[in-house]
């Protein structure tokens, strides 16, 4: 009867085993395919970031060559009144910098 016993403990700790190298060789699958998702994922996001900040420099060039007609227009027909606001804009931006 011990004989007998020895035989289905080790064939029980074989099946045991078999499962066991069958449950790892399936989670390793399960992991190569989530880390395959969380990388296309991350490409996904870095793609939308990248397409989101080109559209923001393209809105914000668009705004600056606006912005620059418009000022070089108002400067030239008001010389004198864009010297004394830069001189003023200079005068506090300087006394603000220097301030302790």
């Amino acid at each position: 009867m011990a004989v007998w016993r020895r035989r289905s403990n080790a064939h029980n700790i074989e099946a045991r085993l078999a499962a066991l190298k069958s449950d790892l060789h399936m989670l390793q699958e399960d992991m190569k395919g989530l880390t395959d998702g969380v990388g296309a994922a991350a490409s996904d996001a870095v793609r939308a970031a990248n397409r989101s900040a080109e559209h923001a420099l393209e809105s914000v060039g668009e705004w600056t060559n606006d912005s620059v007609g418009s000022l070089r227009h108002t400067v030239r027909e008001q010389p004198v009144a864009a010297v004394i606001l830069s001189m003023s804009a200079g005068a506090l931006l300087g006394a603000l910098f220097t301030r302790r």
